[in-house]
């Protein structure tokens, strides 16, 4: 590669290798499309408003399109939107992106974030979906609490990826939510089953996700994961990376990572971001990805800063509309930094910010709960206690002597895990059926579609859809007024109402 700003240098330094292998990663980007631009995890960020209101972040449909816009004209492959069957507003809102690019001939594609649920992978498929990230968690906390084994979650897998080819989807991609909490043992285990299942079955999937969802792991770890999955044999066509900035480590995991796989020959595509928004602490940016490179070279040669930026300008290009790459990216975080500022919307990636308290989708806040809970039930406690619970996220839980991580009820991203958080919290029993019924009569009225309330579950679930509605249409709301849409459908026990009467 012929860089000019290495003209007269040592070629035998080791930074010159360096130099010429970091450039060497934006055509290798290019070639991969730039990795997968994540709307999913952009959505689930969560912060504290100017107003107090704890919300999270949501973009309108014209603010949802501006983005796939400014991602199609960058070449980025593949934006990623979150579909779940309970959130039918949203699963709406994919239909109609999905259409509209259609319409306007776009040719990046669209990837169904999902659980392996079967009736996740065919709400994908209805909403128009044809590629699909598929992920489980497999740690010995998500174990647990999921009171499955390692063969039977892999089993869960295979079963989503069989109805996804059944019904068409053209790209799969399977991945361990917390590869990097799961030991190497059960990460083997879960593979070695899953590719003994598709090959009985003559299936294959297309790529595999090798998630650091806390941001903690290092390059020999990643190391040993790729080398098990080549030493199981199971065929992928390209890796995906999902880095979290818990600990602010992730753009030099992310570079370090990019750098292996390319020396390996691997297709990786690397996930972002917003901004680096996201649960807890996100993926970083397209932005900062770029830049990441360019500080290490800057590193490399302090004393050849402008040089180096000239370079990388060319080496990234003109656009097919005559606009350098660089200043397309550029505009592209100026529209986002508007959003954010109208939405009132605080946020620091530092990783004793705001967002390792609060959890929007409430699944990390619950998962760590529930890990500091089996560690007292072992007879593990105070700061023991907590650096268990830590085991399942990074940072999560603060010291013992301080309350746990709460899960935010009023928020974009509410889940049932925030509503059950709360009714526990409260000491809230569910209200008699009949009572239910008459309640659904009254937010039937309020553009909500009515569901079967028959348990706790099928509750929790429609209160989190309530929460999600009324946080989009209003542009958020308070705890209090969230936490009345649980009490239309919770109350306190009848002895407790009859102990307060009495007081």
């Amino acid at each position: 590669m012929n860089l000019p700003f290495l003209a007269g240098e040592n070629p035998a330094q080791e930074r010159y290798r360096e130099a010429t292998e970091l450039f060497a990663l934006f055509d290798y980007l290019r070639q991969q499309h730039f990795g997968v631009f994540s709307i999913r995890e952009s959505l689930q960020a969560v912060g504290e408003r100017r107003d107090g209101t704890l919300q999270g972040f949501c973009l309108s449909a014209d603010e949802t399109w501006q983005c796939i816009e400014y991602m199609d004209s960058l070449g980025v492959g593949v934006v990623e939107l979150p579909s779940y069957p309970a959130n039918e507003y949203g699963q709406n809102t994919n239909r109609r992106l999905i259409d509209h690019a259609w319409n306007e001939h776009k040719t990046i594609e669209f990837a169904a974030h999902a659980r392996c649920v079967l009736a996740d992978v065919e709400a994908a498929h209805n909403a128009g979906f044809r590629r699909l990230h598929l992920y489980i968690g497999t740690s010995k906390i998500k174990q647990a609490t999921a009171r499955a084994s390692i063969p039977q979650l892999a089993e869960k897998m295979f079963a989503s990826v069989e109805l996804a080819r059944e019904l068409g989807f053209t790209s799969i991609r399977v991945s361990t939510e917390d590869a990097f909490r799961t030991t190497l043992d059960d990460y083997e285990t879960f593979y070695t089953t899953l590719q003994a299942l598709l090959i009985s079955h003559q299936l294959h999937i297309d790529g595999i996700g090798i998630p650091d969802s806390v941001g903690v792991a290092t390059i020999p770890e990643l190391g040993d994961r790729i080398a098990l999955l080549r030493r199981i044999g199971i065929h992928f066509d390209f890796l995906e990376c999902h880095v979290h900035n818990d600990i602010g480590n992730a753009d030099h995991i992310y570079v370090n990572t990019l750098l292996l796989c390319m020396r390996l020959g691997i297709t990786m595509l690397p996930d972002f971001s917003i901004l680096g928004i996201g649960e807890r602490n996100g993926t970083i940016g397209l932005s900062s990805l770029l830049e990441a490179i360019y500080r290490r070279l800057i590193l490399l040669y302090p004393h050849k800063m402008a040089q180096i930026r000239h370079v990388m300008r060319e080496q990234l290009g003109t656009l097919p509309n005559g606009k350098l790459f660089v200043n397309c990216y550029r505009d592209m975080d100026a529209y986002f930094y508007r959003i954010l500022s109208r939405n009132g919307f605080v946020f620091d990636r530092s990783p004793f910010s705001a967002n390792t308290e609060y959890d929007g989708s409430g699944v990390h806040a619950d998962t760590t709960r529930r890990a500091y809970h089996l560690a007292l039930e072992g007879e593990t406690n105070r700061q023991d206690a907590i650096d268990a619970g830590n085991s399942a996220y990074c940072g999560a839980l603060p010291p013992y002597d301080m309350p746990l991580r709460t899960p935010v009820l009023a928020c974009f991203g509410c889940g049932k895990s925030n509503v059950r958080y709360w009714c526990e919290r409260e000491g809230l029993v569910l209200r008699p059926i009949a009572t239910l019924q008459e309640q659904m009569q009254h937010v039937a009225t309020n553009g909500i579609v009515p569901a079967q309330l028959v348990d706790e579950t099928s509750a929790d679930e429609f209160i989190a859809q309530m929460i999600r509605h009324y946080s989009i249409t209003q542009n958020g709301i308070t705890h209090q007024e969230a936490l009345e849409l649980v009490y239309l459908f919770y109350q306190q026990p009848i002895h407790t109402q009859q102990k307060e009467m009495k007081t």
